[in-house]
């Protein structure tokens, strides 16, 4: 099976008319005892992060919704179905297991949040930004097909200043998660949040941007990891989710 779905000019130019559309997410509103999947990388992934907190929150804040949120998170997954040559084996492409998960369980909405591991830490291009949209177009276009509505996450920051000097990786290997690109979350992360803030479907009900909020406050938000948002970081996603919807 390919990993990826190379783009025609036509299906760029598809896209591209998916681009430029403002959504208001706070005219989304959850109705009672739906089930929220929630789809990412490790970062969703973590035990007791932000897809547990938003849980927690919603049962104590508003009992009367009987929201589900189903963890669908797996470490080092993809949507653009890229692995750095330093990584230990390909990495996990979240299109050869999409179709099982939705077999699983009726959802009412989806929450995306790829991003950081999709670029593999290297510097931009224009085929590393039509990688990551055709992984966000097709995800959106498979929660088309079983009627699930989305609410799209952009990826968090890479933390790099987090890192202690003695820990902080050196530029003599090739670029991958132990050596990032320095200006990975600059040029990367940044033009994949444009991506994820300019997508228009008409299964988005709602956008967030988790990046700008955790990297105003990184310094609390990260340890010595810059990856991976600590407790104080997940707690954050998730009130950020909570703040920018409606009740």
């Amino acid at each position: 099976m390919e990993r990826r779905r190379f783009l025609s000019t036509a299906a760029l130019g598809v896209i591209a008319g998916s681009l430029g559309g403002c959504i208001d997410s706070r005219k989304f509103r959850f109705a009672k005892n739906q089930i929220v999947g929630c789809f990412g990388d490790s970062i969703t992934a973590m035990d007791n992060g932000y897809v547990q907190m938003l849980q927690a929150n919603y049962n104590e804040m508003h009992p009367d919704l009987g929201l589900r949120f189903l963890n669908y998170g797996k470490s080092s997954e993809t949507v653009t179905g890229l692995t750095e040559k330093v990584h230990p084996g390909p990495r996990p492409y979240l299109f050869e297991r999409l179709d099982t998960e939705l077999e699983k369980e009726t959802l009412n909405v989806a929450l995306f949040c790829y991003g950081i591991n999709c670029g593999i830490y290297g510097k931009p291009s224009q085929e590393l930004f039509d990688s990551y949209k055709i992984g966000v177009y097709t995800f959106l276009e498979k929660m088309r097909k079983h009627q699930i509505k989305v609410i799209l996450l952009t990826p968090p920051p890479l933390a790099l200043d987090v890192i202690e000097k003695s820990d902080a990786p050196t530029n003599d290997e090739p670029y991958g998660y132990l050596n990032p690109y320095p200006k990975y979350d600059k040029e990367v992360l940044q033009e994949f949040k444009r991506i994820i803030m300019n997508m228009n479907h008409d299964t988005i009900v709602a956008k967030v941007d988790v990046h700008a909020p955790l990297s105003e406050k990184r310094g609390s938000c990260y340890d010595q990891d810059p990856i991976h948002p600590n407790s104080t970081g997940h707690d954050l996603m998730a009130s950020s989710i909570m703040k920018n919807l409606s009740v």
